[in-house]
């Protein structure tokens, strides 16, 4: 008896964590695989603007500052194959680029609470380590990656936060992405990238 009560509390953990793991299958509750007039018909009912967007291709569409996990971006887009979209990208602008990485621990703690925890990957490069003290500068000049990323086993579809560099600024950006639709896009690139030789 005591065994399996034993066993039984062990298994617990286990059976909440799965039942709390949310599938990734959507963005601002957007479904992946949206036309490009449901996302725009979605976000202005959400009162958000569109910024750019060109009707007669499968680009992006791109949208002003949005709210993402109780945080203000400083850009938002939507990336399109046939019609469908297949992935969200979320641009935020810590106020200096030293605070950058806490502002990505704290969304990444703040992801992991939704959909359980991602796998952090953290990468140095000479003349470069973890813990040196260095870490900004290190990121600054492109010597280190910090990125996290959660994968739905079911579908395959992830989210990535990792910290970038842009116009020389530090930037944290969150990607959702659809795999099987980004794979059908990176299949076109590759189609037309043939044809432009």
């Amino acid at each position: 008896m005591k065994k399996t009560l034993l066993i039984v509390l062990l298994l617990v953990p286990f059976f909440g964590f799965s039942q709390t793991t949310k599938p990734i299958e959507s963005f601002l509750s957007i479904k992946f695989g949206s036309s490009k007039a449901e996302v725009i018909a979605a976000m202005k009912a959400k009162g958000y603007n569109l910024l750019k967007s060109d009707e007669n291709s499968d680009t992006n569409l791109e949208f002003g500052a949005v709210n993402y996990a109780h945080r203000q971006t400083q850009a938002f887009a939507v990336e399109f194959v046939d019609n469908k979209c297949y992935e969200a990208i979320f641009d935020f602008k810590p106020e200096e680029d030293p605070k950058t990485i806490d502002y990505y621990n704290n969304l990444v703690r703040d992801i992991n609470d939704v959909y359980g925890p991602g796998k952090p990957t953290k990468k140095f490069r000479y003349p470069y380590a973890e813990g040196d003290g260095q870490e900004i500068i290190a990121l600054e000049g492109g010597y280190a990656d910090f990125y996290t990323d959660w994968i739905d086993d079911n579908n395959k579809n992830l989210i990535e936060v990792k910290i970038a560099t842009q116009d020389s600024d530090l930037m944290v950006v969150a990607l959702y992405i659809d795999k099987e639709l980004n794979d059908l896009a990176l299949a076109h690139q590759k189609n037309k990238d043939k044809g432009d030789m």
